[in-house]
């Protein structure tokens, strides 16, 4: 906290009224006031200090008139208001939050009794815990409209964290609404008037310290929805004498009802797979590991219970006696502190552990520590006033200092031989007796693996050990000897598919005679975890050898199913339907899991240059656990200013997860003035994994993006060249190019089976990257037997005025000059002189001088130009998106072109065995109909042989 700078300006005692008037300085900027009359008064422009009340150096500067207070003015300037602000003004009866504040701090109001209304204002984007915590007066809180992160809907009296439905703070009048899912951090902490609570069934959890200290709250249902319970959550409530656990609570925390004297009922409904109150014990019991973690004056522990979990029955004043069962081997921290009413306790040969505070401040008058403890912690059994003898068991090696401090009625304490005593804070008129250990150190221990305990846990409770997963292997040995076993330790070794597992030895603490020992080994994996089955070898090691030999545990082992995190789909919309400066365009973008695994810790960060502007949404945004499949659906809106000088905009998707390995950034290019609406798949290969239904990519478009064949059949002399132009430098973009190039590569792996390295996919080409890749043909085909070509096409084509000839438009052409593109001829040239049996062309593109919409492209005298088509030469095919003056026209529902969506959905509908005869019949007859239909204008695909191929054609296959 920030130290205040307080400054006395004037301080007068009114005779009649003995009220304080002073002022001074609450803040860099701001300056308080109290008058005669009690206004407290803050005024100035910035952040208030933040204050300290254990601090008398950090108090608030009118903390030492705060009875004097009966009105509160924070004026409108005010940018916060500090921890403990008001800590402790109990006369005035109101607030209200300007709306210049921002943030309210850590307990501003707690302990203002006289408070009955606050008002929070617009501007608030900030709380701290407990606000007005222990304020038992409050019966009206509201927020303003207009705030955007918090609320108090339906006139509930509770500030509410409107994204998260988080209840953060309410009163005695507070009804919880039905949408709320979580019950905040110290939410009802000190509502003395609070005397029942009815949790809707949409809670799905209740925060630290939420009902503490309501003293009139009677009883409480937990309902079925809630998965967690914070710590102390309904501790000091003295009234509470019933609690019910739903069957859905997952996590419960420390001394949920610690100090909450009067409950004598505890239950945990049927149907609770991690918690029960078995034998209606009175009690919560962690079920897999037989902790008991929160107990009551009526509580009996069942002979089963190996653990007293921390605080488990701390506070409890009215617990008298407690039998604590043989099967019992620790007692957690503060388990009985605080249990005023406790006179005796027997602890059993079984328990080897006892928590600090275990005992604090309990009445006992006589304890026994039994042989099978090792070590006394701190705190134990101080401020035990009325303790009077201790008798420490033999195998007791270390006790902390304080473990008996203000014991002032200890008589006598009993220890063993050779135990150190002299730092032990205890009374100087103790009676220190020393005794020799029960059994002779000559006389040897004779360790023995008890009968049907050897055991392995893991976390998903399948038997076998998974990539990540933290895991143990448990037994119990006997000491069945007549010598303490010392210094022994169990050692462990590996074989088998031991990759990714680590464990080390386990040290096992002294066995008394006739005790039995849990031994925990811990396992845990990293995700280099391999499919297969390791085998543990463990021995006892006891250094005079009465341990146990070596026996063996054999365990499945699973390998990481890693996540992979990808940006699927993107999608940019603006009002004019153009990408221009100074108008606001949306960015939408599907971030979908892909792969098997789980993704946690998941970050994405929008990266932008500079003068582009996040409008609306956010620029980091995080996501605690993405599952298998899961898409994420992200939409911001962008701006550009005057001052950005390129024509693209390059933006980057930074993804990161858990691991940091297994996500993918992707670069996205938006032109400026491209059209809107354009949505482009940018999806890497999803792989088939054997009895696993296949992830399908979260697509925001077309039929034919999805559901895309598999084929089990290779491919393997099949070579495919893609070139897909869509963002053109000095042109108009043509729509969904990129979308017709991905998703058409994706039906040559999947579909026709062609091998992914046989596969060269080049978006936005420019002249050098379609003159390499045709190079890239030519010289593997040379190298291969039988080789087939397929080359697919989507962008603009140009005509040359003066000779009619056909080029393809690089990314970096003209539509002015057509030497700067790629001529038609000389491609099919190319491909004819290559040694391949069959050459199949698709051309989504049109060489008239119009675009994929209406309007010209290159053509000087705004008239569409019939331009000559090229000649197919060799062994070759071609598809052609349209003839002579025509345009090739985009699908808009479908986002690709009219062209490429039927070839692709006669490939889906056949699984790719349809013969080039078929599809070019279908691709004619459907784009012919569908582009009247669409758009009222012709388009008419047409299929050109070579004369070399004559009509053999008709009946190849691409698969």
């Amino acid at each position: 906290m920030k130290r205040k700078l307080f400054t006395l300006c004037m301080a007068l005692l009114l005779v009649s009224g003995q009220v304080f008037a002073a002022s001074g300085k609450c803040g860099a900027n701001l300056k308080w006031s109290l008058d005669g009359n009690g206004v407290l008064t803050i005024t100035g422009k910035g952040a208030m200090y933040d204050f300290d009340p254990a601090d008398a150096s950090k108090n608030a500067p009118w903390y030492p008139h705060k009875e004097a207070i009966t009105f509160l003015k924070i004026k409108e300037g005010i940018t916060s208001i500090g921890d403990f602000a008001f800590y402790g003004c109990v006369n005035f009866t109101s607030v209200t939050i300007p709306n210049s504040v921002t943030s309210i701090g850590d307990r501003a109001f707690t302990f203002c009794d006289g408070l009955t209304s606050i008002i929070i204002g617009n501007g608030v984007t900030s709380i701290g815990n407990g606000i007005f915590a222990s304020s038992k007066g409050i019966t009206n809180i509201k927020v303003v409209e207009g705030n955007t992160i918090y609320d108090s809907r339906n006139n509930c009296n509770a500030i509410i964290e409107t994204a998260t439905n988080t209840l953060i703070a309410g009163c005695q009048n507070t009804i919880i609404p039905n949408n709320i899912t979580s019950i905040g951090d110290y939410a009802f902490f000190g509502c003395v008037n609070f005397t029942s609570v009815t949790i809707p069934n949409s809670v799905t959890s209740i925060g630290n310290f939420a009902f503490s200290m309501c003293p009139r709250l009677t009883s409480i249902t937990i309902p079925d929805n809630v998965k967690s319970i914070g710590d102390r959550a309904f501790t000091f409530c003295d009234g509470l004498t019933s609690i019910i656990i739903g069957n859905g609570v997952t996590s419960i925390g420390n001394g949920i009802f610690a100090s909450s004297k009067g409950i004598t009922n505890i239950k945990v409904v049927e149907g609770n797979t991690i918690y029960d109150s078995r034998n209606n014990c009175n009690a919560i019991i962690e079920t897999a590991t037989n902790t008991l973690i929160a107990g009551c004056q009526n509580t009996i522990i069942p002979n089963n219970i190996t653990s007293i979990g921390e605080s488990a029955f701390q506070g409890c004043s009215n617990l008298t006696s407690v039998t604590i069962p043989n099967s019992v081997t620790s007692i957690g921290s503060t388990a009985f502190g605080g249990c005023h009413g406790l006179t005796s306790v027997t602890i059993p040969n079984s328990v080897t552990s006892i928590g600090e505070s275990a005992f604090w401040s309990s009445n006992l008058t006589s304890v026994t520590i039994p042989n099978s403890v090792t070590s006394i912690g701190d705190n134990t059994f101080g401020w035990c006033t009325h303790l009077i003898s201790v008798t420490i068991g033999n195998n007791v090696s270390s006790i902390e200092n304080n473990a008996f401090q203000y014991c002032k009625n200890l008589k006598e304490l009993k220890y063993p031989q050779g135990l150190d005593l002299s730092n032990i804070k205890i009374p100087s008129t103790t009676k220190l007796i020393a005794y020799e250990p029960e059994v002779s150190p000559n006389q040897f221990p004779l360790l023995a693996l008890v009968d049907k305990s050897l055991m392995f846990v893991d976390e998903s409770k399948n038997n076998r050990i998974e990539a990540t997963e933290e895991c143990s292997i448990r037994f119990k040995i006997k000491n069945s000897g007549k010598g303490i076993a010392r210094d022994c330790i169990a050692r462990i070794s590996v074989s088998g598919s031991s990759s990714g597992i680590q464990v080390k030895n386990v040290s096992i603490p002294k066995i008394a005679v006739g005790n039995t020992y849990e031994v925990v080994i811990p396992i845990s994996s990293d995700n280099n975890t391999q499919d297969g089955k390791v085998t543990f070898s463990i021995e006892v090691y006891e250094p005079n050898g009465f341990g146990i030999a070596p026996f063996n545990l054999a365990v499945a082992t699973k390998a990481y199913d890693p996540p992979f995190l990808q940006v699927v789909d993107y999608n940019i919309a603006s009002n004019s339907g153009k990408i221009r400066k100074m108008e606001p365009f949306t960015l939408t973008f599907n971030l979908q899991n892909t792969k098997y695994g789980n993704a946690e810790n998941v970050k994405v960060k929008i990266n932008l240059p500079q003068n582009i502007y996040i409008v609306e949404g956010e620029k980091e945004l995080s996501f605690p656990y993405i599952q298998s499949g899961e898409v994420v659906n992200v939409q911001v809106s962008l701006l550009a200013n005057n001052n950005y000088s390129t024509t693209n905009i390059p933006i980057t998707i930074d993804v990161k997860e858990k691991y940091g390995r297994y996500a993918e950034n992707k670069q996205l290019a938006i032109a400026l003035n491209q059209t809107a609406s354009s949505t482009i798949n940018i999806a890497a290969k999803e792989e088939t994994e054997q009895e696993r239904k296949e992830i399908q990519l979260a697509m925001m478009t077309s039929d034919v993006d999805r559901n895309i064949p598999v084929t089990n059949n290779k491919n393997p002399n099949t070579f495919v060249l893609i070139i897909a132009n869509e963002h053109y430098q000095q042109v108009a973009a043509v729509p969904y190019a990129l979308n017709d190039g991905n998703v058409f590569k994706e039906y040559c792996l999947k579909t026709l089976g062609v091998s992914e390295k046989h596969v060269h996919y080049i978006p936005d080409a420019t002249i050098n990257h379609i003159k390499a890749q045709v190079n890239w043909l030519a010289n593997i085909t040379e190298t291969w037997d039988d080789p087939q070509v397929i080359v697919y096409y989507a962008g603009h084509g140009i005509p040359d005025e003066a000779s009619k000839s056909a080029y393809l438009l690089p990314v970096d052409g003209s539509g002015t000059d057509v030497s700067t593109g790629y001529k038609l001829d000389e491609l099919y040239a190319t491909l004819g002189n290559m040694p391949a049996s069959r050459i199949t062309v698709f051309m989504d593109a049109c060489f008239s001088g119009s675009k994929r919409e209406d309007g010209m492209l290159a053509s000087a005298r705004g008239v569409a130009l019939k331009a000559k088509s090229g000649v197919p030469q060799g062994k070759m095919v071609v598809f052609s998106a349209a003839q002579g003056d025509e345009t090739a026209y985009p699908y808009r529902e479908q986002q690709h072109g009219m062209f490429t969506y039927h070839l692709l959905k006669k490939l889906q509908e056949t699984s790719g065995d349809v013969t080039l005869q078929e599809l070019g019949n279908y691709i004619i007859r459907e784009v012919k109909k569908r582009s009247l239909e669409e758009n009222d204008k012709k388009q008419t695909p047409c299929v050109t042989p070579s004369s070399e191929v004559g009509t053999e054609w008709e009946n190849w296959k691409l698969k």
